[in-house]
């Protein structure tokens, strides 16, 4: 299954329903390559084209600075993890990345700001001075705790899909 926006939804039945007649107009002379974007003859877009076509377009627009075309894919999956709060196998699913490890090794750098902000946090409450422990410090009578040394043993022989939303935990 694939989620798409209503509005995307809307868009490419208006796109299809364009092709079905670009192949009435003349179908002796429709060649349909099978592509979802293609020529009025059916033929597959060359990707020269859609560089011309986005250059264009970003010559038009010079109010949006100006990236390569991969760049929108690249801004969509930032933008996808900063609103789902780093929820990595979501944006796996809708970027169509093989493995979360793979989204978290790619876009992983691009959180900076939310790096700094996890450091703070940190740092105020691992080294802020407390009168008395916070009741969440303390493990209740009879409830099992695990030292620092054994939680990273645990943590280094982790399935991989835990690893990479650690990492992309952490780094966010």
């Amino acid at each position: 299954t694939i989620f798409m926006t209503s509005a995307l939804k809307e868009e490419l039945k208006k796109w299809l329903n364009q092709l079905a007649a670009d192949e009435m107009k003349d179908p002796a002379r429709y060649h349909d390559s099978g592509m979802l974007f293609r020529l009025p003859n059916g033929l597959a877009v060359e990707p020269v084209l859609i560089r011309k076509k986005f250059l264009k377009w970003q010559d038009a627009h010079p109010e949006f600075p100006r990236i390569v075309f991969h760049g929108l894919r690249h801004s969509s999956a930032t933008y996808q993890l900063m609103i789902s709060g780093g929820d990595v196998k979501a944006v796996q699913g809708t970027t169509g990345h093989a493995t979360a490890d793979m989204l978290v090794n790619t876009y992983a750098h691009i959180q900076q700001s939310s790096r700094v902000e996890l450091g703070r946090k940190f740092e105020e409450g691992f080294y802020a001075k407390q009168e008395s422990p916070s009741p969440q410090a303390v493990p209740a009578a009879g409830e099992p705790t695990i030292s620092m040394t054994a939680l990273l043993e645990l943590l280094k022989d982790a399935d991989p899909e835990v690893k990479a939303q650690l990492r992309l935990a952490l780094l966010t």
